[in-house]
């Protein structure tokens, strides 16, 4: 006898439904006991359900009767009269004119047997990319916001900035959970290959199909497919896997809290727009973190011999855990090479992001993929923090404010020439001299980091210098760390530039900021004669005291 769940007490008297469940746990005696987890993979139920029929407190429904009784080795059709028996001595057999018997009807649900002779159950998860390094802390708190408790466990979204490993440690998790979620692990990748093109409706209609519902019973109307997906999800234990989502719209249906089935998520961003999620924010790995994912990946004998090389190669790569696996496995393909010498030719002068690619494994698309999402405002003020100048901090990452980035990046009104501005920003105790990013032409602008602007800028030449909407710096910043390519930090106001997504913005041409943002129609011309202008003040449109407008900026993850 297989160790399981245990038995739940029988119900003392309730009628027929005691009697059957009776009769059910005689079955299952005589199939030789076998656990309920055991009896899940054959009925494809959850082993909860199964147990609740055998506890004989409600009859349980006819599919379940009869999946629990396929499962031991029971007859269908007459455990289908034993059912009916007992439903119409508690009152609950339908009447003659609604009952469907199997012969005159197919059942909605395909046999418990014949979808185990076509379909296993899925295990869809994909092998974890690389051995996970460190990430104890994360784990255990992804272990913990997963685990069972009274009532329904909400989803988990694990967020980070590109290439911070997310979908490697929810991975880890999804394989640690799978042992007690037998019915099927489903996989849904919608990252940058599916360019966000995937909707609820179509996810759920491929994750039914995966679960051995046939096609012609899944609803065409994305409404009840949607609901037929939750229906199953509430029977079964399943464990689900978005991996890269980008727009909260292609998961927010698909997401149920569920006391038998888990929800992994993984995005850059975080989704700000999902209700009812736990989050899980993934930072880059510490240094001993760092120096054991070398040690995986180089050999720990050969980064025993160079210690110095491999402290020097976490530095420069700011210890983002894909650049150190993309750099290790470049190390790695030369043996022959000394490790301090690699090392220095890897990451001389500033290109070291563009070499940091393996195989069709690139750091630069991954970088490529999150920038072309951004508005071209939310390009310029992560290009002009790159060439800003300043110091790095003692991990790599360079820090500004964000009343420093506006100043980077708001036009003068009207165009008039200035000297670039130099020394540490009013206000900013931390933040470098970002004054004259638009050029000596344009000159800095001197207005408030918080108010937006209104209405489009021109420089001397007229040309159109920026499309100035109503978005604060705030909320261009906001939409760049939700890109993955910026970090917040513990202080207000105050952010960092991993070191990589520096090299990165730094070879990219200065954005046009004229351009359409993604997604949006580009604004009329507008005639020579009034680009020197500036429009007015649209009366009762505040400039300093809304924090936080509605977001132009493309959601990315």
């Amino acid at each position: 006898m297989s160790v399981g769940r245990p038995e739940k007490p029988l119900a003392q008297d309730a009628g027929p439904a005691t009697a059957f469940a009776l009769e059910l746990r005689r079955l299952r005696a005589a199939a030789g006991s076998p656990s309920y987890r055991e009896l899940a993979r054959r009925a494809l139920f959850s082993a909860s359900v199964l147990s609740d029929a055998a506890a004989g407190y409600r009859l349980p429904t006819l599919q379940v009767a009869l999946a629990f009784a396929e499962a031991c080795g029971g007859d269908r059709a007459a455990w289908e009269r034993r059912w009916r028996a007992a439903a119409g001595s508690a009152g609950d057999e339908p009447a003659p004119a609604a009952a469907k018997t199997a012969h005159q009807a197919p059942e909605p649900r395909l046999r418990a047997a014949a979808v185990r002779a076509l379909l296993p159950v899925p295990a869809q998860l994909p092998t974890e990319p690389r051995p996970l390094a460190g990430r104890s802390r994360e784990l255990a708190a992804a272990r913990a916001l997963t685990a069972p408790a009274d009532g329904p466990v909400p989803p988990l979204l694990i967020h980070g900035q590109t290439g911070a490993g997310k979908s490697a440690l929810a991975l880890r998790l999804a394989h640690e959970l799978a042992a007690d979620l037998p019915d099927g692990q489903l996989y849904v990748g919608l990252g940058a290959a599916d360019d966000g093109r995937k909707d609820a409706a179509g996810i759920a209609g491929g994750l039914l199909q995966s679960l051995g519902i046939p096609a012609e019973h899944i609803p065409n109307d994305p409404a009840q497919r949607i609901g037929l997906y939750r229906s199953v999800l509430a029977e079964r234990r399943l464990l689900i896997v978005f991996d890269g989502t980008l727009q909260e719209r292609q998961v927010r249906d698909l997401l149920v809290a569920g006391e038998h089935s888990r929800i992994l998520v993984t995005a850059r961003s975080r989704l700000l727009g999902l209700d009812g999620v736990r989050r899980l924010a993934l930072p880059v790995l510490d240094r001993d973190e760092s120096m054991e994912l070398l040690a995986g990946v180089l050999g720990t004998e050969r980064l025993r011999g160079a210690p110095r090389a491999g402290l020097l190669l976490a530095e420069a790569c700011g210890d983002l855990p894909l650049a150190l696996t993309l750099a290790g496995r470049r190390l790695a393909a030369r043996p022959e090479a000394l490790l301090p010498e690699a090392v220095a030719e890897l990451v001389r002068a500033d290109g070291l992001s563009a070499r940091l690619r393996v195989g069709d494994e690139s750091l630069v698309e991954r970088y490529e993929d999150a920038y072309r999402r951004l508005t071209p405002r939310a390009r310029l003020i992560l290009h002009r923090f790159a060439t800003a100048g300043t110091t790095p901090s003692v991990d790599g990452v360079t820090h500004a404010s964000a009343t420093a980035l506006a100043r980077a990046i708001e036009p003068v009104h009207g165009g008039s020439a200035q000297e670039p501005t130099h020394g540490p920003v009013p206000g900013s105790p931390h933040g470098p001299a970002l004054g004259s990013v638009l050029g000596p032409a344009h000159g800095p602008a001197l207005g408030p980091a918080h108010g937006p602007a209104v209405g489009p800028a021109y420089g001397p030449a007229g040309e159109l210098v920026a499309e100035l909407v109503e978005e604060p710096v705030e909320d261009l910043l906001e939409a760049v760390v939700d890109s993955g390519l910026l970090e917040r930090t513990d202080v207000p106001g105050l952010y960092g530039l991993p070191p990589l997504v520096g090299q990165f913005a730094r070879t990219r041409p200065v954005p046009a900021t004229d351009a359409p943002a993604p997604g949006r129609h580009r604004p009329p011309d507008v005639p020579a004669a009034q680009r020197h202008r500036v429009p007015d003040e649209r009366p009762g449109l505040p400039r300093h005291d809304r924090p936080f407008p509605a977001l132009r900026q493309e959601t990315s993850a």
